[in-house]
């Protein structure tokens, strides 16, 4: 019975997970994919800072303005699957 209990419990936090990124805007703003990827805000400014001096680190962004960047949810999810490793 405890085991059953852990499985469901498990199931019911990757539904909760499933709902948060399916309620996602098309174009995330930073905190969004940060929760999305659950990573930090600062670990997606280091990765755009590397992006920017020509590394391929995190995934890309749009750069609307100086105080708006966005991320392409189908981009973000395109470049973590990039990192799957079989």
């Amino acid at each position: 019975m405890d085991e059953l209990t852990q499985e469901i419990r498990a199931l019911r936090d990757e539904l909760r997970g499933l709902q948060v990124k399916q309620s996602l805007p098309d174009l995330m703003t930073p905190a969004q994919c940060a929760e999305y990827l659950k990573r930090s805000e600062e670990v997606l400014y280091l990765w755009r800072k590397e992006r920017n001096a020509g590394a391929e680190s995190g995934p890309p962004f749009l750069h609307i303005s100086s105080r708006t960047i966005l991320y392409d949810r189908e981009d973000v999810l395109a470049w973590a699957r990039s990192h799957r490793v079989n």
